[in-house]
């Protein structure tokens, strides 16, 4: 693609070829550690687990989805044997979603993997170019449904 070329594509066209590339490459390189037909929903809650658990509730809250779209998800990933339900020791009405062995043993290949890919994309535009991609994308950028103070958005 042309520099004049890039300049007229839209900013949300070039971030959707950059995820279809990483995307690309991860499931691939998942693929290549034993790791297939993983559905794509489940990012929608494995990224927001940790070791002492996590209500549906907050995973709903935390990635922006109702719950009834994380019982879904949840519902999956415990007949693949990702995630386990376990009660709330604090709230014994209520239960936490832990990684299993298997949920945890794939968590590890994810963190792997993305390194790698990091690695990969950094010597293929540079390291200032993914330190700077990285920080552009850990900005907070605000709720997309608020009036920017410097410009009349009409929602």
């Amino acid at each position: 693609m042309t520099m004049e070329a890039r300049a007229n594509t839209n900013l949300g066209r070039l971030c959707l070829n950059a995820f279809r590339w990483m995307d690309t490459l991860f499931e691939a390189r998942m693929q290549l550690r034993g790791w297939h037909h993983i559905p794509c929903s489940s990012s929608l809650v494995l990224p927001h687990l940790h070791e002492k658990g996590v209500r549906p509730a907050d995973i709903a809250k935390a990635a922006g989805v109702t719950r009834q779209a994380v019982h879904h998800v949840l519902r999956d990933l415990l007949e693949l044997g990702f995630v386990e339900m376990r009660t709330d020791p604090k709230d014994r009405r209520s239960k936490l979603v832990v990684f299993s062995p298997l949920g945890a043993e794939f968590d590890t290949a994810v963190r792997d993997v993305s390194k790698e890919i990091e690695q990969e994309l950094a010597r293929r535009i540079g390291d200032r170019a993914v330190s700077s991609l990285r920080t552009s994308l850990e900005a907070e950028w605000g709720n997309p449904y608020e009036k920017s103070r410097t410009t009349e958005n009409k929602f």
